[in-house]
C-alpha cells in the first residue's frame, strides 16, 4: 500500500502496573475499535496512547494512576520504533525511545534507550524533536510558542469526549492562543513552510544586525567631526605625504648634528642601553605573535576538521533514510551465482537467514536500528555544532589580539631600527629641539595611521551596511512568494477538508436540516470553531456528529492530498455523548468504515464505542475483548499476567 509521509501507526499498546502488564493488545492498520460498556475503562485506553505517543495529561482517570508507565509500539513513517512514559500527575514527563519493535525494546539493555525531556534545552533536544525528525515534520516556531511539540499536533488528531464539542482542538486548560492554534492547522494541512519562519528569523538578526552597524557608524562619525576636517583617504595620503616629507628632513638633520657630536668628541661614551631595551621588546613580541598565530592556526585547523565531521554525520541520516527507502521499494536483493567463485548459489529455505552467506538476519529489527542510529547522528551534530560555535568565537578573539601584537611589534621594530639608524650619545642634549620637533611629528603621523583605521571601519560598515540591506529585502522578497505558495495550499487544504466534511454530514441521518445539503463548511483553527453555512447552533447531538466529522474529515482529506502534513492518523471518542442515538451513532461508524476503505494509502482509525455497528463488530476491526464494569479494559487482578519484561 502507498504510504505518504508523514503516517503515525500504532501497532502494540503496553500498559504497566507494579512492573506487570494490566494492558497489552496489537493494534493494526485501517480502522481499530476498542469496545465496551460505558465506564469500563475505553477513553483511558485512548488516553494512554495519546500520553505515549508525546501528549501531555494532567485529568488522569483514578485507574490510570494506579498505573505505572505506558510504552508504545509505532511505525514512523515505516520505521519501528518503540515509546515509552512513567504515568506521572507531573506534567512534562520525559520519553524513553527505543530504535525497534516493543520485544526487542524489553530485551534490550538500557544503554541502546535514549531518553528526552520533554522540553529541549541548549545541550539536549527534546522527544518531540526527535519524532518530528523521524516524521520528517518541520520544526515550527511561533510567536506564541518557542517551538510546536507532539502534545499540540495531537490536540488535533485526538477527538476526547472531555473537550467541548463546539471546539476543534483538544480542550487546553493552560493558555491556549489563537496564533499557536493556527500554525498547529497550517502545519497539518501542508500550508506551513519552513523556509518562511527561518527567513523572518534571518530577517530580524540581519536587521539587528544593520541597526548596530548604524549605530557603530554614527558614533564613528562623532569622534570624527572633532577634527574639524572632512576625513577621506586622498586628504589622509596627502596629509601623510607632507608630515614624512617634513619628519625625513627634521631626521637628515638630526643625522649630521650626531655625526659632527661624534666626530668632535669621539671619546664621549656611546650607550647602547635604549638599543637593548628595544631589542628586547622585539623579541618578546615577536615569541608572543609566533603563540598567537599558531594558537589561530590550530584552531582554524579545528573548525575545518569540525565542519568536515558535521557534514559527514548530515550525509550519514540522509544515506539512512535513502537505504531504507530503497530496501523498501526494491526488496531483498538476492543472488544467483556466487561473487567470488561463480558458482550457483542453492537457496537455504530460511526467510529469516541471508541466502548468501547463511547468517541469521532480520529485516525488521535492521530497520529499527535506522531509528536509533539517526537519533545518535543527530545528538552527535546538535553538540559539534555547539562546539563549532564557542571554536568560532574564540577563533574572533585570537584574530583580534593577533591584530594587536602585530601593530605593537611593528611600532617595536621601527623604534629598533632607528635607534640602530641613529646611536645615542650624552651629547645628543643639543640636538633635543630637533627630537622634539621629529617627535611631534610621528606623533601627528601616528594621528593620521589612527584616523585611517577609522575611515577604513566607516568604509567596512557602509560596505556592511549594503549587504546587509541587500540580503534583507531579498529575503523579504523570498517571503512574499512563500506566503503566496502558502496561501494557495492553505486554500486548496481547506477546500479538500471541508469537501470531506461535506460529504460526511450528508450521510448522516435525517436529525439535522442544515446537514442534509450543506453549501458552505467553514472552519477556522485560530477561532477554533466551525459552522455549517453560517450557523454553529446545533442540537447536542448533532455537535458531536459535526466535530466528529471535523476529525474524520481533515483525516479523509490527508489520506488523498500527499502534501497534507497530517500524519494519517486519528483517534475518536466523541460520538456517543449528549444523547447520541445507537443508530445514528452506527451510521457514523459505517462511514469510518467506509473512508478506511477507499483510502489507498497507509492509516489508522482509533475509535472507541458502547455501541458498536454490526458492520464493526468482526475481529478484523476489534482490538480486544468487549470491556464491562466488573471485566474493565485494565486487568488489575491478582492473577494478571506477568509484564513481558
Amino acid at each position: 500500500m502507498t504510504r505518504f509521509e508523514p503516517t503515525l501507526i500504532v501497532t502494540q499498546l503496553v500498559v504497566e502496573r507494579a512492573g506487570r502488564s494490566v494492558y497489552d493488545e496489537i493494534f493494526h492498520e485501517g480502522v481499530n475499535v476498542i469496545r465496551g460498556e460505558n465506564s469500563s475503562g475505553k477513553s483511558t485506553i485512548l488516553n494512554f496512547i495519546f500520553y505515549g505517543l508525546g501528549g501531555d495529561l494532567a485529568d488522569w482517570s483514578e485507574d490510570a494512576l494506579q498505573c505505572s508507565r505506558v510504552t508504545v509500539e509505532v511505525r514512523l513513517n515505516g520505521n519501528p520504533a518503540t515509546l515509552s512514559r512513567e504515568i506521572s500527575k507531573n506534567i512534562g514527563q520525559p520519553m524513553d525511545i527505543f530504535g525497534g519493535s516493543y520485544v526487542d525494546a524489553v530485551n534490550a539493555p538500557r544503554s541502546e534507550w535514549v531518553r528526552y525531556p520533554y522540553r529541549r534545552s541548549q545541550s539536549q533536544e527534546s522527544f518531540s524533536q526527535a519524532l518530528f525528525r523521524l516524521l520528517g515534520l518541520p520544526e515550527v516556531t511561533s510567536e506564541a510558542s518557542s517551538n510546536l511539540t507532539m502534545h499540540q499536533i495531537l490536540r488535533l488528531l485526538y477527538s476526547d469526549q472531555l473537550s467541548p464539542v463546539e471546539n476543534l482542538f483538544r480542550f487546553e486548560s493552560r493558555f491556549d492562543p489563537p496564533i499557536l492554534r493556527d500554525a498547529i492547522g497550517r502545519l497539518l494541512s501542508g500550508a506551513y513552510e519552513s523556509a518562511l519562519y527561518g527567513n523572518e528569523v534571518k530577517i530580524r538578526e540581519l536587521t539587528r544586525e544593520f541597526d548596530a552597524a548604524v549605530g557603530e557608524q554614527r558614533s564613528l562619525f562623532q569622534v570624527v567631526g572633532k577634527t574639524g576636517h572632512s576625513l577621506t583617504m586622498d586628504w589622509l595620503d596627502a596629509e601623510r605625504r607632507s608630515l614624512r616629507q617634513e619628519r625625513d628632513q627634521i631626521q637628515t638633520q638630526v643625522e649630521a648634528g650626531e655625526r659632527e657630536l661624534f666626530t668632535a668628541t669621539a671619546e664621549d661614551a656611546l650607550t647602547l642601553k635604549a638599543q637593548e631595551d628595544a631589542y628586547s621588546e622585539v623579541q618578546h613580541l615577536q615569541s608572543q605573535l609566533s603563540l598567537e598565530q599558531r594558537e589561530r592556526d590550530a584552531l582554524s585547523f579545528a573548525i575545518a576538521d569540525s565542519g568536515v565531521f558535521i557534514r559527514a554525520l548530515e550525509a550519514k541520516i540522509t544515506a539512512l533514510r535513502d537505504s531504507a527507502s530503497v530496501a523498501e521499494h526494491f526488496g531483498d536483493i538476492t543472488f544467483g551465482i556466487c561473487p567470488a567463485c561463480y558458482a550457483p548459489i542453492e537457496t537455504a529455505g530460511d526467510e529469516r537467514s541471508c541466502h548468501l552467506c547463511k547468517a541469521p538476519f532480520d529485516p525488521e529489527r535492521a530497520r529499527g536500528r535506522i531509528v536509533a542510529i539517526v537519533n545518535e547522528a543527530s545528538v552527535q551534530i546538535k553538540q559539534s555544532r555547539v562546539l563549532q560555535e564557542r571554536r568560532e568565537q574564540r577563533l574572533k578573539v585570537l584574530e583580534e589580539a593577533l591584530q594587536r601584537t602585530e601593530g605593537l611589534w611593528k611600532k617595536s621594530a621601527d623604534r629598533l631600527s632607528k635607534l640602530q639608524r641613529l646611536p645615542s650619545t650624552e651629547a645628543r642634549q643639543s640636538l633635543r629641539q630637533l627630537q622634539q620637533q621629529a617627535g611631534y611629528l610621528n606623533r601627528q603621523i601616528e594621528d593620521l595611521e589612527e584616523k585611517s583605521h577609522i575611515i577604513k571601519l566607516i568604509d567596512e560598515i557602509s560596505a556592511r551596511k549594503d549587504v546587509l540591506n541587500n540580503r534583507i529585502n531579498n529575503l523579504k522578497m523570498e517571503n512574499e512568494r512563500l506566503r503566496a505558495v502558502q496561501e494557495r495550499r492553505l486554500t486548496h487544504a481547506y477546500t479538500l477538508i471541508a469537501d470531506q466534511i461535506r460529504e460526511l454530514l450528508r450521510h448522516d441521518l435525517r436529525r439535522q436540516d442544515s446537514f442534509e445539503s450543506p453549501e458552505r463548511i467553514e472552519f477556522d483553527f485560530a477561532q477554533n470553531k466551525i459552522t455549517v453555512d453560517g450557523h454553529s447552533y446545533f442540537s447536542a447531538s448533532s455537535r458531536v456528529i459535526l466535530r466528529s466529522s471535523f476529525f474524520l474529515g481533515f483525516f479523509s482529506a490527508a489520506t488523498k492530498d500527499p502534501a497534507f502534513r497530517h500524519p494519517r492518523f486519528v483517534m475518536i471518542d466523541t460520538t456517543e455523548d449528549k444523547g447520541m442515538e445507537p443508530e445514528r451513532s452506527h451510521n457514523f461508524q459505517n462511514q469510518i468504515l467506509r473512508i478506511s476503505r477507499e483510502s489507498n494509502v497507509e492509516h489508522q482509525i482509533i475509535y472507541a464505542t458502547a455501541m458498536i455497528s454490526p458492520d464493526l463488530d468482526d475481529e478484523d476491526f476489534t482490538i480486544g475483548k468487549f470491556s464491562t464494569r466488573d471485566d474493565p479494559t485494565l486487568d488489575f487482578r491478582p492473577l494478571a499476567r506477568p509484564n513481558q519484561v
